[in-house]
């Protein structure tokens, strides 16, 4: 845990940086440490609530949420990720989705980096034609693995240019928090959540947390932010291709 906890930390300050929670970064680092899969997926999404609990804060303040963009991805999103949450699986099969998931955001992600042109805001019929199937095909994957969905959802406005990357951190952040608290109700009912892990590591992400959302809104540009990004998730990937074979 001393040395989990820090690393904890520095995952949950890059995430919150881009209004996620860091959920990818905490299963490939508990995947590192030899945690239990079986306690993996609550851990991590018990994170999440904390981390982007504190970002939305910051970018909420910041007048950043753009609530008629994000309502329709969570409509869907929000039972459906209860229902992943229900949902148990092979070792290998948790750890080869996660896998793919982590390696397809990034590629969005890298590809959204240079994208330098002015959003457009859809209008009501393509966001509800593309918000209803991604909202439950995200919030699916968000239960299943334990992540808040951010992930998924961040790099597809961005591709789609209907935010800023501000904004889309914004929406994020929120997506994060509310899918990850119904995912974590799953857990629970399962009785699948380990606060003697999850407690200490919620300090540790909390402080780091903090430190990311402040520093994305005041100093680092949307491009490094994004690249950056894109960088920890494909590691993120990479371990856990290699842990699913191993």
């Amino acid at each position: 845990m001393l040395l989990l906890a820090p690393l904890c930390a520095l995952i949950a300050a890059a995430y919150a940086a881009v209004g996620l929670g860091g959920g990818t970064g905490y299963l490939a680092l508990m995947t590192l440490f030899g945690m239990d899969t079986e306690a993996m997926p609550s851990t991590a999404l018990a994170l999440n609530i904390v981390v982007t609990g504190a970002a939305l804060l910051r970018f909420g303040v910041a007048g950043r949420l753009q609530t008629g963009i994000l309502l329709p991805f969570l409509i869907p999103a929000i039972p459906a990720a209860f229902i992943g949450g229900l949902i148990t699986a092979p070792r290998r099969l948790f750890l080869l989705v996660l896998a793919i998931g982590l390696a397809a955001a990034a590629a969005a992600m890298l590809k959204s980096a240079t994208n330098t042109g002015d959003p457009t805001p859809p209008s009501t019929v393509q966001l509800w034609a593309v918000a209803i199937p991604a909202g439950i095909a995200i919030g699916l994957a968000s239960g299943f693995l334990g992540i808040g969905g951010g992930i998924f959802l961040g790099p597809l406005i961005l591709l789609l240019g209907w935010a800023g990357p501000r904004e889309v951190a914004a929406m994020s952040s929120a997506t994060v928090l509310i899918l990850s608290i119904a995912g974590l109700a799953a857990h629970g009912l399962r009785g699948a959540v380990d606060l003697q892990i999850a407690a200490p590591l919620g300090v540790a992400v909390l402080i780091g947390g903090l430190a990311g959302a402040h520093l994305a809104e005041t100093r680092l540009s949307a491009a490094a932010l994004k690249r950056l990004f894109a960088v920890i998730i494909l590691i993120a990937a990479a371990r856990a291709a290699i842990s699913a074979f191993s």
